[in-house]
């Protein structure tokens, strides 16, 4: 992160001086954190307002965006077993949970959707 203040001076040149102070925050968050994180935040936050988004935000989260969140699921969730953050036994990091997870995501976007355009068309 880099910030930039100025202020003004008395410099013919430019009429300023600027400083500039770089930050560098390091933080490393584990991958069952991450991955809690998408299932708790991310994923929920797909559903606020979702009778008011579009057909275009509908096939962009369907084809592009729920894919590669599931992709990096399921390599965060081989991660944290690797790193043993997750037994092979914790549902948190169970393959066939995040699949279906994914699936179920997928399908409630789609009857939300539904449901959508089918309250537009009778209000008109």
């Amino acid at each position: 992160m880099k910030l930039v203040l100025f202020c003004p001076t008395a410099d013919k040149a430019s009429g300023f001086i600027f400083w500039q102070v770089n930050i560098i925050l390091m933080v490393t968050v584990s991958a069952k954190k991450r991955l809690e994180s998408i299932e708790r935040d991310i994923i929920p936050s797909m559903f606020v307002g979702v009778l008011s988004k579009d057909d275009k935000w509908l096939k962009k989260t369907l084809e592009d965006t729920l894919p590669a969140l599931e992709t990096r699921a399921l390599r965060l969730a081989m991660e944290a077993v690797e790193s043993k953050e997750c037994t092979l036994d914790d549902p948190l990091c169970s393959e066939e949970r995040i699949r279906a997870l994914f699936k179920d995501t997928r399908a409630r976007l789609e009857k939300e959707h539904i449901t959508r355009e089918s309250r537009t068309r009778w209000q008109h």
